[in-house]
């Protein structure tokens, strides 16, 4: 019997009111929170790019402002005049015989040098190397010394790139003599460049050294006011240049990042990283050097903020609520006072009291709302007019009942009814009451089932279980001579299958499994293949079937004519040949219909066919049903 949740009208108003408040308030904690989180966001985003751009800018500036010191040097004639008459007076290593002659070359390379990195020494130190190893320095280191260029880092990449510039980032100063630029905690960035002759051949290398806290200086300042974002650089090899003392702290080369995302510069972005926590990134490309400069900030510093707004948020909601529902109840109590009454007044009504016509059936109210004084009235009026038409109401009350049992009985097949009626009455005379009661439970259940609502699919678990009313029903012929038993899948419970699918061809076992001796034993198993189908096999030991006759029933109803078979079909139809046309109107190609006689004395009857959980999906695909 369905059970339908009834609740008073203050109740009802209580709970609406209530429920309206608690929505609006969750509405706008929602567009609050979006547009509070998006605002974050937002900003943290303009931010990191901001802050990108102005570390590119920095740090484009001083490698412009190395290259340019290095270019400088390249095309002075003077530089190039003084540097061939050093190179040709000391072809191998320094001579001090003749470095006289060379001595006025090399203060003439200083003044040069002097005056192109100016008096505020733009770069650190500027050394000019020749093709045999001798160094020529200006800067923090101001003089000449023999070098094995093979054991310098960056020589060789230098050589490579023809003329073009190469950087490589060094924890000591060149040749220098002073310990303090040498300290551990000391970066510079070295420039390095081929330079040529008239006739376009390698005389020399320049190399521009600076200081990385000042090409850095900027992050510096930056890192003080934003401790918690992070920056990297990385060169044109992805090889990491700041920080430079340490790698990052996650171990993660964020351009890899950057091209697995496919991000694009100058942009903010949301990224997950590692699968352990989610940053805020956003980078710029230096392009003439190919380096990359990168931003990060932790997803949760960027909305702390938002973190703190929500707790508090959440604790006025709580109290708004509690506050509104106590004001809800108290206004839905006042309202529904009179209505209260009505409905006492209308419980104390009996068939006795309506008939009477000097009895009076309702209390009189006293409330102002005018809706529920004309209910009251109404009630009133209600009642006069029961009293003339009680008698007419019954009756049309008890033909009403007798149509629906004409209609539900036009429905019922007629064999499985007189002969359970048949079964009924012998029991009767036995004495069998518990059993009569029983078999009638079953009938009422699986009659029912048969004849009341319209899905075309149901669960396999209620297919199952009207299937057993009808099961039982037999068994209550049959008595002890009959076995049932069932494995129905736990898996299997929830797929739809098409309704009354089971029970023709159980009833097929019945007709003609059960012709051999007692006992008889029907069992039926659900499982799901490999290829997720359902499967259902209806097994009885009757033993009858012969390869013959099974081939000669599949036959007939692999050729059967869908057309015209399919112009009786209905969902109350009985036999193997209904069965396997819903099946095959359902599934198609994809239906399973076989028998398996291979076991001695077994007949297997085996359906299936595609899983399908939710009956939206089903009622979809198969709207031809």
């Amino acid at each position: 019997m369905n059970y339908k949740l009834r609740y008073s009208q203050k109740t009802y108003l209580f709970s609406i009111y209530g429920l309206l408040v608690a929505l609006l308030l969750l509405l706008f904690f929602l567009c609050f929170y979006y547009f509070y989180s998006d605002n974050i966001y937002q900003t943290a985003k303009t931010k990191s790019e901001t802050i990108s751009a102005s570390i590119h800018k920095s740090v484009s500036t001083e490698l412009n402002n190395m290259s340019t010191i290095s270019m400088n040097i390249v095309y002075s004639n003077a530089i190039k005049k003084n540097f061939t008459s050093f190179t040709h007076n000391n072809t191998d290593t320094i001579n001090l015989e003749h470095f006289t002659q060379s001595r006025e070359n090399v203060l003439a390379i200083y003044d040069i040098i002097t005056a192109i990195i100016g008096p505020f020494q733009s770069a650190s130190q500027v050394n000019l190397y020749t093709q045999n190893g001798i160094c020529i320095g200006s800067g923090f280191f101001q003089g000449v010394i023999n070098v094995d260029l093979n054991t310098v880092p960056w020589y060789k990449d230098t050589l490579d790139k023809n003329g073009e510039k190469n950087i490589f980032l060094t924890d000591k100063l060149s040749y220098s003599p002073t310990k303090i630029e040498n300290m551990s905690n000391h970066h510079y960035l070295s420039l390095s460049r081929v330079f040529f002759n008239r006739n376009n051949e390698p005389e020399g290398i320049v190399e521009v050294v600076q200081d990385c806290n000042t090409v850095f200086s900027l992050i510096s300042e930056l890192k003080q006011k934003n401790p918690s974002t992070s920056f990297y650089i990385y060169n044109e090899h992805n090889e990491l240049v700041y920080p430079y003392s340490s790698a990052p702290e996650d171990n993660i080369n964020y351009t890899n990042t950057i091209q697995e995302h496919n991000l694009s510069p100058s942009v903010g972005y949301f990224i997950n990283i590692d699968s352990k926590h989610d940053v805020l990134m956003s980078y710029q490309k230096v392009d003439s050097y190919n380096w990359t400069i990168i931003a990060v900030e932790p997803k949760e510093v960027v909305f702390r903020s938002l973190h703190s707004f929500k707790e508090g948020f959440i604790i006025i909601a709580i109290i708004s609520i509690i506050f509104t529902l106590f004001l809800c109840f108290i206004i839905s109590s006042r309202l529904t006072q009179p209505l209260s009454t009505l409905t006492n007044s209308t419980k104390m009504v009996t068939i006795d009291r309506v008939l009477n016509e000097n009895e009076t059936l309702l209390v009189p109210i006293n409330s102002n709302i005018l809706e529920i004084s004309e209910l009251y009235q109404s009630f009133c009026d209600m009642y006069e007019k029961l009293r003339d038409s009680s008698h007419e109401i019954l009756l049309l009350k008890s033909e009403e009942t007798r149509a629906k049992l004409q209609a539900t009985q036009s429905l019922i097949n007629p064999h499985f009814l007189y002969n359970s009626l048949t079964n009924i009455s012998i029991m009767a005379e036995e004495d069998m009451n518990s059993e009569i009661i029983n078999i009638c439970h079953a009938l009422c259940d699986y009659f029912r089932y048969i004849t009341t609502c319209d899905e075309t699919a149901v669960h396999l678990s209620l297919e199952i279980s009207y299937t057993e009313k009808y099961i039982e029903c037999m068994k209550m012929r049959y008595g002890s001579d009959f076995i049932y038993t069932s494995n129905i899948h736990e898996s299997t419970k929830n797929i739809l299958i098409p309704k009354l699918i089971i029970q023709p061809i159980v009833e097929n076992a019945f007709k003609y499994g059960f012709s051999s001796s007692p006992p008889w034993i029907l069992d039926i198993k659900s499982s799901i293949t490999n290829d997720q189908k359902w499967l259902i096999y209806i097994e009885d030991n009757g033993g009858c079937l012969s390869d013959q006759d099974k081939e000669k029933l599949l036959s007939n109803l692999y050729n059967l004519n869908r057309t015209k078979e399919l112009k009786s079909l209905r969902i109350g139809g009985m036999g193997l040949k209904n069965v396997y046309l819903r099946l095959q109107l359902l599934y198609g190609t994809e239906a399973i219909f076989s028998i398996d006689n291979s076991q001695k004395n077994r007949t297997i009857f085996i359906i299936g066919g595609p899983i399908h959980l939710n009956k939206e999906d089903f009622y979809e695909q198969y709207t031809h049903l």
